[in-house]
This record gives C-alpha cells, sequence and structure tokens, in this order.
C-alpha cells in the first residue's frame, strides 16, 4: 500500500481558530499518538461511513511550543453512498399496523407480499416485529396490572 501523501495547510497559534478549521472540514478523531514533538492526531472525514470511498484525512501535530501544524491528505470523495440495511418506510408502517393488529409473522408477511412491491429479508422483518412488539410490551404490562 502506497504511502500517503500529505500537504501542510496551515499553522495555528490559537485554539479556536484549529477548531473552526476541524469543523469546517467536517472531519472527526480517527487515530492519536504521541511523538517527539508532542501529540499527532489524525482526523478522518465524519461521514466515512456513509460514504465509504471519502478517503479525506486531516493530519495535525500539537508542538509542545503550542503550536498546531494541519496537513490535509486526499480530498472529500462523496459521490457514491454506502447501501443502507434499514427497511424501507411502508414497510415499517405496516409493521406497526400489524403489531397493533396483533398479527402472526405469517400474517405480516403477506400483508406485505400484498402492499410492497420490494424484497424485505427475514431478519429484517423479524428484527422489527420484534422491536415493535417490545413497544407494545410495557403497555400490556400496564392493563394486566
Amino acid at each position: 500500500m502506497p504511502n500517503r501523501t500529505w500537504n501542510i495547510v496551515d499553522k495555528f497559534f490559537s485554539e479556536n481558530e484549529f477548531q473552526s478549521f476541524i469543523v469546517q472540514n467536517a472531519v472527526s478523531i480517527k487515530r492519536t499518538e504521541e511523538i517527539e514533538a508532542g501529540k499527532k492526531v489524525i482526523y478522518r472525514c465524519s461521514k466515512y461511513r456513509k460514504y465509504p470511498e471519502c478517503d479525506f484525512q486531516v493530519k495535525v501535530i500539537f508542538s509542545y511550543d503550542g503550536g498546531i501544524t494541519v496537513s490535509t491528505s486526499n480530498e472529500h470523495n462523496h459521490a457514491h453512498r454506502a447501501s443502507t440495511t434499514r427497511a424501507p418506510s411502508p414497510v415499517r408502517e405496516i409493521v406497526i399496523n400489524s403489531v397493533a393488529a396483533g398479527l402472526s409473522y405469517i400474517q405480516t408477511h403477506r400483508a406485505i407480499e400484498h402492499q410492497y412491491e420490494g424484497v424485505v429479508s427475514r431478519s429484517q422483518l423479524c428484527s422489527l416485529l420484534n422491536y415493535h412488539r417490545s413497544l407494545k410490551l410495557p403497555d400490556q404490562v400496564q392493563n394486566y396490572g
């Protein structure tokens, strides 16, 4: 794997200026380590989970003399978003209504087949049913108590 190319951007002497730079570039801490000159902190794009191809990083060296040296590597790349595992909204609504009506897994699955054109995995459906049934459970306990 080739070494990363770092471009020195600026040197800050104020924590406020540095913090505004971090906020402006939308990065979060990836790794921190002690070095001879002080402390080195590597930041990465704060949306790296949504955009796995984004390889933007910021290297910051906090010197013992109070200086803050900032370097960057690559650019933000938010062209391709990662796929999500969350069930679509129509499916979630069908599950909520099914739990309210007291339907079984099979009945809920059939309702989804009739009302939604896409594919929903068994694990997604089971997770949604378990979650919404657990939300309804405290109400049932109060009614019986």
